[in-house]
């Protein structure tokens, strides 16, 4: 498959859309409507639609795993699907279910877990768009720069001064590379585990659970010990895999999109590794609990977000 297609078909589609892949209208917002969320305010919660876009990444997944064995198949399928009118696209999004409804109650989770500990915000609804951060890791710097713009637009018209985001990818995007090219970019980003409280501390839970840390929380956003320290207010006893920390191994996740086959190969090695410590495995991020997910039955182990654990 030619990389560079697959590039600008994502490009094209985040500044026609706000998403990199194809996704049915109202999908990032669906898991808030039963809320009666302020649309205005000082703390904005931004979800970048990460979560959402999972069960959608994943559907798209299985046209990339074919194009993958056929280079100039893969290539005319892309530019094909480029010029195909939005309605008709999304149609070729099949997402699971299942994922679509966990996806939601792991969002469901985080709000009602900032509520829990008094923390007001707003949130964007149809607003609530993509980071771009696909688009910046491929190396789109031009569409990224346009799509970028149009996020910090639609935050600065929800008055935020401060943003609550969910997900590592999302939480480094903003606070480390949207200051590089917005200029007067003057948001606070925290991520939600660096903010909500557990005031309610179990008793020892039976189960030991093993933490794979995020490589961008850990590496590029130090965000190491905040998500142990919920846990073990939560009664969890924690073990540690050989690799953890600021030295944790990658998932696999990031490169699914252009390598379908040794993202999966990387996972199960990962998920070997951490099986050995627990049959518990806790993520903090979407791509990692699908991408470690898909190989779990392989090893008799449960993946589970943190969020939903709290």
């Amino acid at each position: 498959m030619r990389i560079r297609e697959l590039i600008d078909f994502m490009g094209d589609l985040t500044i026609k859309t706000g998403y990199p892949v194809p996704v049915p209208d109202g999908f990032s917002y669906k898991w808030a409507l039963k809320y009666n969320f302020n649309r205005e305010g000082k703390v904005v919660l931004y979800t970048g639609a990460l979560y959402q876009l999972i069960p959608y990444i994943e559907s798209l997944s299985l046209y990339l795993m074919a194009m993958e064995k056929s280079d100039e198949g893969g290539y005319i399928a892309l530019k094909f699907a480029r010029s195909i009118p939005r309605d008709i696209i999304n149609k070729l999004a099949q997402p699971d279910k299942r994922l679509i409804s966990w996806s939601y109650n792991v969002l469901t989770s985080i709000a009602n877990l900032l509520l829990k500990s008094k923390i007001n915000f707003s949130y964007l609804y149809e607003n609530d768009i993509y980071s771009g951060v696909l688009l910046y890791d491929m190396g789109d710097e031009e569409k990224f720069k346009i799509h970028i713009n149009k996020v910090f637009k639609l935050l600065k018209q929800s008055k935020a001064e401060k943003i609550i985001t969910v997900d590592p990818h999302t939480t480094y995007i903003l606070k480390n590379v949207y200051p590089k090219y917005i200029d007067g970019f003057d948001l606070e980003v925290n991520s939600y585990l660096e903010l909500i409280e557990i005031n309610d501390e179990s008793k020892l839970n039976k189960d030991p659970v093993v933490i794979h840390d995020s490589c961008i929380y850990a590496r590029g956003l130090s965000l190491i010990d905040a998500p142990r320290k919920l846990l073990s207010k939560k009664g969890y006893e924690i073990k540690e895999p050989r690799r953890n920390k600021s030295i944790t191994y990658c998932c696999g996740g990031p490169i699914e999109a252009i390598f379908p086959s040794l993202s999966k190969a990387i996972a199960k090695n990962r998920m070997e590794e951490l099986s050995m410590v627990s049959n518990k495995v806790i993520t903090m991020c979407p791509i990692c609990y699908i991408n470690l997910s898909k190989v779990s039955n392989n090893y008799n182990t449960e993946v589970h977000d943190i969020s939903e654990m709290l």
